[in-house]
């Protein structure tokens, strides 16, 4: 195995902490629908400190299909601080904390789910990974 140099990361987590958790196991025993989930974010920055981030995640999942009972629903929220590395481009904060400080918080309510539905009813959840990078639009040439 070669070993894989690893840069320190622009943004530092200076703390994060749960502000809701909620999940619910479903009282139906055939289960097998697929998780439908919804995320979304309030970011801001510090008036006094352009470097000092808070970011507010909340996750949420539910069945896609009322009809067909999922194992799990709830939401969880979280909120993180964040420190951004003084050579980081005022222009390319806003992305970084975007993408990167969503990931991180993202990863922990992963985990905090992970570790409530392990000791539940129908066993570990573990939620879909998923990128917070914004999508371009694909621009299709017209055919000559």
């Amino acid at each position: 195995m070669t070993p894989v140099p690893h840069n320190t990361s622009p943004l530092a987590i200076l703390n994060h902490r749960f502000l809701l958790f909620e999940c619910r196991s479903t009282h139906e025993r055939q289960t097998g629908g697929a998780l439908k989930l919804k995320t979304s974010h309030e970011i801001s920055v510090a008036p006094e400190d352009p470097l000092h981030w808070k970011v507010v995640l909340t996750v949420e999942f539910c069945p896609e299909n009322p009809e067909l009972p999922s194992t799990y629903e709830g939401r969880i929220s979280v909120e993180g601080e964040f420190q951004i590395h003084e050579t980081i481009e005022e222009q390319n904060r806003e992305a970084l904390v975007r993408v990167t400080a969503n990931s991180i918080l993202y990863g922990a309510c992963r985990e905090m789910i992970a570790s409530f539905t392990a000791r539940s009813i129908h066993g570990i959840l573990s939620l879909p990974s998923i990128s917070f990078r914004k999508t371009k639009e694909v621009v299709k040439s017209l055919p000559a």
